[in-house]
């Protein structure tokens, strides 16, 4: 007799190690793939926030309206972390940053806005801060966004 070890398709480790918890997951897999109800939670906590504007934002307040889009915007962006690091390299380095590889990593993170903002911030530093970037080095940033 011979004995195949596989692994779990959930927990991805062989033997399972948790066979109740993988066996509810794959379960609850199932049950959303056929667009029934969860048993342990509502649907609406499956979906990400909507975009659109909700059906009662007229009895919202205005804090929880921002913090609606914010979390829609918030999802669809980089990070801030990235949009901060990305211009600490910019700005210490200047266009040479636009070579190297971390640099070039989060410039394909952000969004078409994000990049936008960023060569705004760049065109406006304090000389005593960084040198403000020119017209022409804001277009090498864009132009190394899209190669």
């Amino acid at each position: 007799m011979m004995f195949i070890m596989t692994c779990c398709p959930t927990c991805g480790v062989a033997p399972c190690t948790n066979l109740s918890f993988c066996a509810a997951c794959r379960s609850a897999d199932v049950r959303k793939a056929k667009g029934e109800a969860p048993r342990f939670s509502e649907a609406s906590y499956w979906r990400n926030p909507s975009d659109r504007i909700p059906d009662n934002w007229e009895e919202m307040s205005l804090e929880g309206l921002v913090a609606h889009f914010e979390r829609a915007r918030s999802r669809d962006s980089a990070a801030e972390k990235t949009v901060e690091a990305l211009m600490f390299n910019l700005r210490e380095r200047g266009t040479k940053a636009l070579e190297e590889s971390n640099t070039k990593r989060r410039l394909i993170e952000l969004r078409n806005q994000q990049v936008i903002e960023i060569g705004d911030r760049l065109q406006k530093l304090k000389p005593e801060v960084a040198r403000p970037w020119s017209v022409e080095e804001v277009k090498l940033l864009l132009r190394a966004r899209t190669n």
